[in-house]
């Protein structure tokens, strides 16, 4: 099983995208959001976990048409579908104009401040808690 994408598999994979990612409400289709390109390739170099269920059924849906492949995976292989569902959804929301259109800007570093108290002792939620103090029961037999 090769893990290179050929240009059928390729267009087998951009047709199905466009069954689960169709145009809507201003945001492009997943064909319109390029989710077999570049991106297309750098997921698959990225995620080894997914490549075996999405070559399988990508190879299970040449020659038929995308809506009914569609189907048929998810009838006989879900996991195929999943993956290639997976993999779609990941190239359609790494696309800028998608993630522009749905106001994400992408993943932003935020540096921690290792002196800072954690979030939770910041808004005084365990006070009423460290006020009371402890309490338990005793565990039978002890």
């Amino acid at each position: 099983m090769s893990d290179i994408i050929n240009d059928e598999l390729r267009s087998v994979f951009v047709a199905i995208a466009d069954v689960l990612i169709p145009a809507d409400r201003g945001l492009p289709s997943a064909s319109g959001a390029d989710v077999g390109g570049a991106t297309l390739d750098r997921i698959l170099t990225l995620r080894d976990d997914v490549k075996e269920p999405f070559f399988r059924g990508l190879r299970a849906a040449v020659g038929k048409p995308a809506e009914a492949a569609a189907r048929l995976l998810n009838d006989v292989d879900p996991k195929a579908l999943a993956a290639i569902g997976l993999v779609a959804s990941a190239a359609y929301y790494m696309n800028e104009e998608v993630r522009k259109k749905i106001g994400y800007p992408g993943q932003d570093s935020s540096p921690i401040d290792p002196n800072a108290p954690p979030e939770y002792m910041q808004d005084n939620l365990l006070q009423p808690v460290i006020a009371r103090g402890p309490i338990y029961r005793p565990t039978p037999g002890r």
